[in-house]
């Protein structure tokens, strides 16, 4: 674990809706890395909302502020072992958050996340900032 803490759509959604704990805990952070999956979740959100020309520009505006890493080579071989660790437990997970969890396992990122899905991903370091 490096100390670099990555944030899950469920958290960086809080911290855009302005929920004070998270905002707090955001704020305090010195970089905020978003998985490149995040980011596209989040403007598929914002362009899907009842106010895409109010929350697109906001979503955008926060996605600047955050280091955004591309996946690579590396990043889909940890999602292959990943997903067929899942499928072997019999625990499978949305394919959008494995894809979360093999960036975040393989640049040693912490996720903060309020979904529990991602307990189940062997080798990810987890954070839930509690309500």
């Amino acid at each position: 674990m490096n100390g670099k803490v990555a944030l899950d759509t469920s958290v960086a959604i809080r911290f855009l809706n302005g929920d004070v704990a998270i905002v707090e805990q955001v704020l305090t952070l010195p970089e905020i890395f978003l998985p490149m999956v995040v980011v596209g979740e989040l403007l598929f959100g914002a362009e899907n909302s009842t106010r895409p020309l109010l929350n697109l520009p906001r979503y955008q505006e926060f996605i600047s502020t955050c280091l955004v890493v591309p996946l690579g080579r590396e990043t889909a071989t940890i999602y292959a072992r990943t997903r067929l660790a899942l499928k072997r437990k019999g625990r499978p997970i949305p394919m959008n958050d494995v894809w979360i969890a093999s960036q975040c396992i393989e640049q040693g990122w912490v996720l903060v996340t309020d979904d529990t899905d991602f307990d189940y991903v062997d080798g990810l370091i987890l954070e839930c900032w509690d309500r």
